[in-house]
């Protein structure tokens, strides 16, 4: 499947906020459908100003999660705009996927077809990320939040770090850890663990 990235707040507002109309430097034929992934990084600052320019009330800088692969659309329309070298789309049919990781391209890029799955159960409901710089292990960090899968209305969270995975937690269930009523606290606790 081709596959564009975009800024963060671009990517949120294709799939959630009902904008059709972007720009690109290359053409697609009408009928493609085209993943979106999410640029690695932007500052808050940059973040906050794109939001006020479309006009749009942003969501926490969790939600939307950078550097992965969000969804997908379809392409209805591409024409080269009047005055410069770039190209207007036209998007209709915006589709949440299960997220994944994905390095972007500054162009038009493929991704795997299997890749691509509609299952958003496969989607935790809370998730951050970072580097661990103090301490012991350092090293790339992901917190998860997960609906707990024994009691019904709260949360449980799963942490990856430096390559390995937070084990010992809910029985039957070991990377999940902890039973809390809101998924913000799932989170922060979470977050907790890892600078220990």
């Amino acid at each position: 499947m081709k596959a564009i990235t975009v800024q963060a707040p671009i990517a949120w507002a294709i799939l959630n906020a009902c904008i059709t109309k972007i720009r690109r430097f290359q053409c697609v034929e009408p009928g493609t459908e085209v993943a979106i992934q999410v640029a690695k990084f932007m500052t808050k600052t940059d973040c906050e100003n794109l939001f006020k320019k479309l006009a749009l009330n942003p969501p926490p800088r969790v939600q939307l999660f950078f550097g992965q692969v969000i969804g997908v659309v379809e392409v209805v329309r591409c024409e080269q705009h009047e005055t410069t070298a770039s190209w207007d789309w036209d998007l209709t049919n915006p589709r949440h996927i299960a997220r994944f990781r994905h390095s972007g391209q500054p162009c038009i890029f493929e991704i795997p077809d299997d890749l691509i799955d509609f299952d958003l159960s496969k989607n935790p409901i809370l998730e951050e990320s970072g580097r661990k710089t103090v301490g012991s292990p350092k090293g790339d960090w992901r917190v998860t939040v997960w609906a707990h899968p024994k009691v019904a209305d709260h949360y449980a969270y799963s942490v990856a770090l430096a390559g390995g995975v937070l084990g010992d937690g809910i029985p039957g269930y070991p990377t999940l850890h902890g039973c809390y009523e809101h998924p913000e606290t799932a989170l922060h606790k979470g977050i907790e663990e890892v600078r220990r």
